[in-house]
């Protein structure tokens, strides 16, 4: 298992496609190498071009339900996973959505995808445009990320299985874009959901950093005393879609 979560990188779709898939001892893929290093995490900007919901009754091989959203964002298309109580993060979105998607590279038959973690659908059509001038910025000065991806004595979580053809129907490749069904039930609860007091602390952190650049990812991970990261990351993308905060380059952030 990976020791600790890593940082999801900014990568443009083509990055991922591009780069080289990297599977551990049993040959599963675990990250991909990119102008960054070797990425397990990624984090995407892009526009939903197909969605794919199992109904209930549907399930994979391994007995779990799933759903899928196919994303571009102008350099190529990528698939986004999710399964069981996860899968219900993607009954509100619609084609034609910009989501903000933040997950784990892995790989079907040849193809790599994301294992979704948070999806956010983004209403200000900007954040686009914000997306590519950072990964613009990211290219002149890129910011390595190493030590992301162990490659020995790893085990797949539950959550993280590759999908399997349907016990009801043989799944072939262009299902995943073609089909349209939707969820019969969806989970309310979302996963943690941040505290009042965890929102001030980020900010607090990010002022105390301010007048030296601001506040490095890890810097905010380690004021929150232990707050898990996916939570932490919740908090800056409410910020930075609040406009209260923004990156001055990769992983960074002051105040606005």
């Amino acid at each position: 298992m990976f020791s600790k979560r890593s940082t999801a990188a900014k990568l443009a779709i083509q990055d991922i496609q591009d780069g080289e898939l990297i599977a551990n001892e049993r040959g599963n893929v675990v990250g991909v190498t990119t102008y960054l290093g070797q990425i397990s995490r990624v984090n995407i900007i892009a526009t939903v071009v197909d969605r794919y919901t199992t109904p209930q009754e549907r399930l994979d091989q391994g007995g779990k339900k799933f759903a899928a959203i196919t994303l571009d964002d102008g350099t190529g298309v990528i698939r986004v996973m999710m399964w069981d109580e996860q899968s219900a993060k993607l009954a509100d979105i619609r084609v034609g959505d910009l989501v903000l998607a933040v997950g784990k590279v892995r790989s079907f038959q040849g193809e790599a995808y994301i294992n979704g973690e948070i999806i956010r659908k983004l209403e200000d059509p900007n954040w686009e445009t914000i997306r590519l001038l950072e990964l613009a910025n990211s290219r002149r000065e890129p910011h390595m990320l190493e030590g992301q991806v162990e490659t020995t004595s790893l085990d797949l979580a539950a959550s993280e299985e590759p999908p399997q053809p349907s016990k009801q129907m043989d799944l072939e490749p262009g299902v995943w874009h073609n089909a349209t069904a939707t969820l019969d039930r969806r989970v309310e609860e979302e996963g943690p959901v941040p505290s009042p007091e965890l929102r001030r602390l980020v900010i607090q952190t990010i002022e105390k950093y301010d007048s030296e650049g601001g506040a490095r990812f890890e810097q905010i991970l380690d004021a929150t005393g232990g707050a898990e990261e996916e939570v932490v990351e919740q908090v800056l993308i409410d910020l930075l879609s609040e406009g209260l905060v923004y990156e001055p380059e990769i992983h960074r952030y002051k105040k606005s």
